[in-house]
Formats: C-alpha cells, sequence, structure tokens
C-alpha cells in the first residue's frame, strides 16, 4: 500500500509520514502528518477509509509482508474492516443467522477468540449484522439486481408464519418472482432466474401492485396460480398488453383430483392417454374432453360430476391457452415454487426474528444476488470500500430503518 495522500488539495505535493495511532491493538487505525510545502502548517489526518493494525505480520491471501500501519480497509466509524462486512453479508444471503454470522465476524476481526463466549445477550448478538444488512446493502446492490421485466415471468407467494413467542399467529407472506427473457432473435436465455422477492404483510391488490411497480417496463407473459387478487392486479396495470396464463401444473392437478384413482392408474384408458398432452396440443384436449364427457354419461365408473364442472368451469381458459403456448417457454409456476421452498429453508424457524420489513427486503435482495450467483465475499468488500469512499468513508445513516417501539412494519 501506498502512504497516502493528504486530503486537502493544496497539500498535494507535500510530505507526508507517521503521525502515531489512535484505538486499541490489534485494531489500531494510523495517524498521519502532512508537512505542506506551500508553507502551511503541519496537521494531522487519517484517510478517507482508514486501515486496522493488521494482527498478522503478513497477508493472509497473498502472504506479502505487512507494514505495522497496513490492513483491511473499512468505515471510517467501523472497528470491523469492509473485508469482514462483506463475508457476512455473504453468509446471511445464504442463510446463515444474524447471530452466527455475527459470531463469525467477530472471531475473524480478533474481537471474541474462538471458542470463547461473548458477554452480549442471546437477543442482541445478531444486531451487528442486521445493521450491516440494513445500512451496507445499499452499497451492494445498486446495479446488480434486476431492474426490468423480463419477457416472461412466473409470479407466486409463500406465508410464513410465526408459531411462538410474542408474535405467534402472526406472520408475512413473500412474493417471487422467476424471469425468462428472449432476445429480438427469439432465443431464450438458457434456464429461468430468480428475477425479484419482496416481503409484505398481505398479498392483496395493493401488495401485487407495489410488487409489479418496483421495476421497469411490463412482461409480455405472466405465469400465475388461480389467485384473483393477483388476476385483478395483472388486468388493472396492464390490461390488454399481458397475456395472464394459469399454471399447467395447477390446472392438471386440480383436474386428476376430480377424477377417480381407477382411470389415472389406467394408463390405456382414453382419459388417462389423452392427459399426457392435453394442455399442450388442441387436439389432445378435445380427445381429453370427449373421453370425460363420454365417461360421465356412458361409462363403466361413478359418474363424473366434479370433473365435468371443472370443465364447465376452466376447460375453456385450458384451451384457450394452448395456441399461443410456448414450449421452451415458461408455462408453469415451478420455478417460482422453487425458489420460494429455497427462502424457507434459509429462513427456516426463524420467522419470529423477522419484524422489520425494510431490513428483510434487502435481506432478500442479498439472497436474490446469491442465487444469481453474484455472492462474493471479496467482491463485496472491493464494493463497499468503492462506494464508502464516495461516501467520505462514512455511511449516511445507521439504522436508518428501525421501527417505532412496539411496532413491527413486517406486520402492518
Amino acid at each position: 500500500m501506498e502512504i497516502p495522500a493528504c486530503p486537502i488539495p493544496e497539500h498535494a505535493d507535500s510530505r507526508v509520514v507517521r503521525g502515531g495511532w489512535y484505538g486499541r491493538s490489534p485494531h489500531r487505525r494510523q495517524r498521519w502528518w502532512c508537512r505542506p510545502a506551500n508553507g502551511d502548517s503541519k496537521h494531522r489526518f487519517t484517510p478517507v477509509l482508514t486501515r486496522q493494525g493488521d494482527p498478522h505480520a503478513y497477508c493472509v491471501e497473498c502472504s506479502t509482508a505487512l507494514e505495522p500501519w497496513e490492513g483491511q480497509a473499512g468505515a471510517r466509524e467501523y472497528r470491523f474492516a469492509a473485508r469482514e462486512v462483506g463475508e457476512a453479508l455473504v453468509l446471511v444471503a445464504k442463510g446463515t443467522s444474524y447471530r452466527v454470522a455475527a459470531e463469525l465476524a467477530r472471531q475473524k476481526a480478533g474481537r471474541v477468540p474462538a471458542g470463547a463466549r461473548s458477554r452480549r445477550s442471546p437477543g442482541n448478538e445478531g444486531q451487528l449484522v442486521a445493521n450491516w444488512v440494513d445500512v451496507c446493502s445499499e452499497f451492494i446492490c445498486p446495479g446488480q439486481l434486476p431492474d426490468r421485466w423480463p419477457h416472461t415471468i412466473a409470479v407466486d407467494s409463500q406465508n410464513f408464519r410465526v408459531i411462538s413467542g410474542p408474535n405467534a399467529g402472526r406472520g408475512f407472506h413473500v412474493l417471487a418472482a422467476v424471469g425468462r427473457d428472449r432476445a429480438e432473435s427469439g432465443q431464450w436465455a438458457p434456464v429461468p432466474r430468480v428475477w425479484r422477492l419482496e416481503p409484505s404483510a398481505r398479498k392483496d391488490v395493493a401488495a401485487w401492485a407495489a410488487f409489479f411497480g418496483a421495476l421497469e417496463g411490463a412482461p409480455k407473459v405472466i405465469v400465475s396460480d388461480a389467485d384473483n387478487a393477483l388476476a385483478l392486479t395483472i388486468r388493472n396495470l396492464f390490461g390488454d398488453e399481458v397475456e395472464h396464463r394459469q399454471c399447467e401444473w395447477h390446472l392438471g392437478r386440480k383436474l386428476r383430483q376430480h377424477l377417480p384413482e381407477e382411470i389415472l392408474s389406467d394408463r390405456s384408458h382414453p382419459i388417462s392417454i389423452a392427459l399426457l398432452d392435453a394442455f399442450h396440443h388442441q387436439q389432445a384436449w378435445d380427445k381429453l374432453e370427449h373421453a370425460i364427457r363420454t365417461e360421465h354419461t356412458e361409462g363403466a365408473h361413478r359418474p363424473l360430476g366434479l370433473a365435468v364442472k371443472w370443465l364447465d368451469t376452466y376447460g375453456q381458459l385450458a384451451r384457450g391457452q394452448i395456441p399461443t403456448r410456448e414450449p421452451n417457454g415458461l408455462n408453469s409456476t415451478g420455478p417460482a415454487e422453487q425458489v420460494l421452498r429455497e427462502i424457507d429453508r434459509r429462513i427456516g424457524d426463524r420467522v419470529g426474528s423477522f419484524t422489520n420489513r425494510a431490513r428483510l427486503a434487502k435481506l432478500l435482495n442479498l439472497m436474490t444476488l446469491d442465487l444469481l450467483g453474484k455472492a462474493d465475499g471479496r467482491h463485496w468488500a472491493d464494493r463497499l470500500r468503492e462506494q464508502l469512499y464516495l461516501a467520505g468513508g462514512r455511511p449516511e445513516n445507521q439504522r436508518p430503518h428501525d421501527d417505532p417501539k412496539g411496532v413491527h412494519s413486517l406486520f402492518l
């Protein structure tokens, strides 16, 4: 590392030498003396991004010998370097709890020796990393997350319910969109990928409208299950500009639930044969409908009243989707459900610990980056240092989204 230059422009050619320390070892910060060449009085300064006196005599990554004043850079008022913050944020993006991530960060920074117990209460142990999620994710996420809707999205939601503690019985939803884009040449992106995750107290029209309004543009196709609020939102926001398709898997599952097991298990039965391609081809759909109605009136099995009723309710919708069906596109909500299952796994039994909507939204953004393959501790630390430098070494505000006492924004 080069000796830092004095931040005063008029002292650009001045002589700079070490000027003592502040803080305690091993987290000392170097001060510097500036001896101006223009005759101004000498003064001490610290760089925009201060460096901790590293306890190692060499870099743990490249084995380069370190000067006593060299070390990892970080925010001016943080006791942790940007590298430790970046690595902790990667951990929580992958599903590690705030408490465990904070403990590992303290151990790496030499603040809690490995194997020792922290003096902090278990309830406050993870607040350190929760604060980093709230503040530092603002430096990491911009420009890294999708900002426009792709050609086709599959949307779904999942309810998370608190089962114990003071908020037992309360809960929230996570709204999810998985997208697949299509180039002007007609070529589809190789695989669908997570596009947006957002927490919400409800999944009503207002919640879905805010979800779609968060990104630019509009998708050409939206695939969902039979969610009335979602269907109304799509109709209100996009009208006829967007094709709203019902998930083929959900349609097929509901129909199968109305058919006798002896028909489904008989692979030679006309209904079972037609079901294989009924949602893909109009000819197969016509055969399925004919087979169900014939079996209902003339077949050897019990009357298929529920299946016929399903056909009367959803048959026209299912058949109407076939002409515009893209064989290589998204035709079910399966990819969105898969993403939500992974989010459920990462949140786990910590549902009751999430009460702040803005902070959970930021955590879901970090998880989105991880699911996109963009979670890298070194890269995130570089972004933190870059953005902190532009901000003068200090984040604008600490814990900017704290709820008032007794208020839980995630449940409102």
